[in-house]
């Protein structure tokens, strides 16, 4: 069993988004403006694992000494990078010594009035000095924020309570993980080889014999056409590339009308005519190792098959006779007794003659196909074809130039409950057709699976739906985290070549 691996791009995707703290610091992206008389180099923004919030702080220390007259006053505002959405902390004021003397005595004398400069919470400078100021704030996570700044707006007044300076400053640009287009991995897992394939075909062939009698008559009710298109599918088969015949299996079915007993000897009869016909015609077929010719009978079965179907009036109370009764003479006396014959009829006239039919079965070991053999194999008989064979044609469809989407689409059809071929084609119709919606639906049987999780992440997030992309990581990144530690490998053990 080979080794199960993980991109490493997934890893520290699942990493940043699922296991670690996510945030952004003023002191590692930006440093303050040197015209700024302001230090915003401890503020920072998280977003802590678990928490579907934004934690902004703001933290501020003056540079430059503030005008003993002076009032400024500092509006944090965290602003998206189109600049359409917002979020507002709480302003601050700050005033010089004199200035914070007189706002102190203003308010206490009760003569400061709402909205003159110093009528909120004011901070002394000199108090601000020695141990700066930090203003905290929790918002709701949304997308916007991930790329977000914190943008400072200052507006100072002098003694005369006039505006005279107003300025703005970024304190930081936030660069917060989040998982986008640029994250996208696409894992194509390498199926096990198989040295020895098995490919079976069947043809039903409805040769017509006139009533009672087991003699061919080639020119009998359009038996011509019928015996042209047995030794076009046999011609076929025999003639498909890396292919030995190990068995050959011949049945012969009768409508079921008349004697049980008798219709299996005349279907026996009229399958060994067919065969010694066909063998006549095809010499190869008797060298197989397992020849068989076998007279079914009558063919209930195919009947029932045929009448569920069906808009038959009377199509429940045929299928509970059939289903009710063991005996076949039984089944056929309780059909005729319906509605004075007219249904039995009318089974006698547009459903029995399918069901008087020949069946030849072949079945075929296949040799491994070389990869220069693979394209031509898969416009031919790709039921030929193993899925470590088709995921070869794919990787050679991709080497060239061309969407190797077809080779998963069929792998996936002809294997429909393997969890590799699940996996790669639900890969490829994100990777290949940008088609999210139908690769959820590939997943829906392996959605328990750890190696369906960063798939259907990248789906999700195609969709919009970037909260539950980022659930499906975190989860992601933690059941490869239980793999580490427990030392086994991930689901089905098997490689992965990554595409980016």
């Amino acid at each position: 069993m080979k080794p199960y691996h993980i991109n490493k791009k997934q890893i520290l995707i699942m990493g940043c988004l699922g296991m670690f703290p996510l945030f952004s610091s003023a002191q590692d992206i930006l440093s303050t403006s040197g015209t700024s008389r302001w230090d915003y180099s401890n503020s920072r923004v998280e977003r802590e694992p678990g928490r579907d919030a934004l934690d902004i702080t703001f933290s501020v220390f003056p540079l430059a000494g503030l005008g003993s007259q002076e009032v400024a006053y500092l509006f944090p505002v965290y602003v998206s990078a189109d600049g359409r959405d917002s979020v507002r902390l709480e302003p601050v004021c700050v005033a010089g010594k004199r200035r914070y003397k007189v706002i102190k005595r203003r308010k206490a004398l009760g003569n400061l009035k709402p909205g003159n400069p110093g009528s909120g919470e004011v901070r002394s400078a000199k108090v601000l000095e020695s141990s700066g100021l930090t203003v905290k704030r929790s918002v709701p996570f949304e997308r916007w924020m991930a790329d977000g700044r914190l943008v400072v707006r200052e507006v100072s007044y002098g003694c005369a309570e006039c505006g005279t300076n107003e300025s703005e400053d970024i304190a930081f640009q936030a660069g917060i993980p989040l998982f986008g287009e640029k994250d996208y991995a696409y894992s194509f897992i390498e199926p096990e080889k198989v040295m020895i394939k098995c490919y079976k075909d069947s043809f039903d062939c409805k040769v017509v014999f006139p009533v009672a009698r087991h003699d061919l008559q080639e020119d009998f009710a359009g038996n011509a056409q019928e015996l042209d298109r047995l030794k076009k599918f046999l011609s076929e088969n025999l003639n498909i590339q890396g292919t030995s015949l190990k068995e050959v299996h011949i049945k012969g079915y009768a409508s079921p009308e008349g004697s049980f007993d008798y219709n299996r000897s005349l279907a026996q009869r009229r399958t060994q005519t067919l065969s010694d016909y066909i063998s006549r015609q095809y010499p190869a077929l008797k060298n197989a190792p397992v020849y068989r010719t076998e007279g079914i009978g009558e063919d209930w079965e195919g009947l029932k098959s045929m009448v569920s179907g069906s808009t038959l009036v009377n199509r429940d109370e045929i299928l509970f006779i059939i289903g009710h009764n063991e005996r076949d003479t039984e089944r056929e006396e309780a059909i005729r007794a319906l509605d004075d014959g007219r249904s039995y009829r009318l089974l006698l006239e547009e459903f029995y003659p399918g069901l008087r039919r020949t069946t030849f079965g072949l079945s075929f070991d296949v040799r491994p196909y070389t990869v220069e053999e693979l394209p031509e194999i898969f416009e031919t008989k790709p039921e030929c074809l193993s899925q470590h064979e088709m995921y070869q044609l794919a990787g050679l469809y991709a080497s060239r130039g061309m969407s190797p989407l077809p080779v998963y689409e069929r792998a996936y059809g002809q294997f429909p409950d393997d969890a590799v071929a699940i996996l790669n084609y639900a890969n490829a119709l994100l990777k290949y057709g940008q088609d999210a919606d139908g690769a959820l639906r590939v997943l829906e049987p392996v959605t328990n699976d750890s190696r369906a999780f960063f798939p259907m992440a990248v789906a999700y997030n195609m969709k919009g739906d970037w909260r539950k992309a980022e659930e499906l990581i975190k989860k992601a990144g933690m059941a490869q985290g239980k793999q580490k530690l427990s030392g086994e490998p991930g689901d089905g053990g098997n490689n992965q070549q990554i595409e980016m």
